[in-house]
C-alpha cells in the first residue's frame, strides 16, 4: 500500500478524510476493500471511529463497516444483519470477521500515514 488518495469532505462540525484502499489485498475473495472514511475534528482531531466501505461478491455495500482506530478492531455486530438473503448473510457472517480482522492492521497503518502527512 504505498499510495493513498484522500479526499476531504467538508461538513460541520468535523470534515470527513477519505483513504483508498484498492491496493490492500484481502484474504477472501469475496471481499474488496474499497476506503476508510476517516472524521476529524476541528477542535479535537481525529475520531477513534472510521468506515470502512468495501465489496462482497463485487457488490458494494451500502451499509460499512465501522473500526474502532485506536483498538484495531471490529464488532462483531457489524457483521450481523447485513444481507435480506439467508444464503448471502450466512456466508458473510462466516467469513467477513476474519477478513477484516486481518486487514485490521494495514487500513490502521494506512490511516496513520495520512494523519502524519496532513
Amino acid at each position: 500500500m504505498s499510495k493513498h488518495q484522500t479526499q476531504i469532505i467538508k461538513t460541520a462540525p468535523y470534515q470527513i478524510h477519505t483513504i483508498s484502499l484498492k491496493e490492500l489485498v484481502s484474504s477472501n475473495k469475496l471481499i474488496e476493500f474499497l476506503r476508510v472514511e476517516v472524521p476529524y475534528g476541528e477542535a479535537y482531531g481525529r475520531i477513534p471511529f472510521a468506515r470502512v466501505l468495501y465489496t462482497f461478491n463485487g457488490i458494494k455495500q451500502e451499509k460499512a463497516v465501522p473500526i474502532d482506530l485506536d483498538k484495531g478492531a471490529f464488532s462483531d455486530s457489524s457483521f450481523e444483519n447485513v444481507f435480506e438473503d439467508e444464503v448471502l448473510e450466512r456466508t458473510f457472517r462466516e467469513i467477513a470477521p476474519t477478513v477484516f480482522q486481518n486487514a485490521a492492521p494495514q487500513i490502521i497503518e494506512a490511516v496513520s500515514k495520512v494523519a502524519l502527512s496532513g
